[in-house]
């Protein structure tokens, strides 16, 4: 984590619950708090591979273009597909 940042981007696998079926991924928003030292979910927004004809390059390259959009509004990491940086 930068010092003093209070958010980051990054993308996530979207499951469907029971047979874990990928459906999709997901731009997850995270806040950083403090006081429990830890990152939290503030905003998600999913892109079902569906709504792309079935797509999966399709549905993540526009999740990848929102995510760059979303850190340069918040002015903050992307962490893209890989959080392992968020977590140290």
């Amino acid at each position: 984590m930068t010092e003093h940042e209070e958010y980051c981007v990054s993308i996530r696998k979207f499951y469907r619950m029971p047979d874990r079926t990928l459906v999709g991924c997901a731009v997850v928003l995270w806040a950083w708090n403090s006081h429990d030292k830890t990152w939290r979910y503030a905003a998600r927004r999913a892109y079902r591979f569906a709504d792309y004809n079935g797509s999966h390059k399709k549905a993540l390259r526009q999740a990848k273009r929102d995510a760059r959009k979303l850190a340069g509004i918040f002015d903050c990491t992307n962490h893209d597909t890989n959080e392992k940086g968020m977590w140290q």
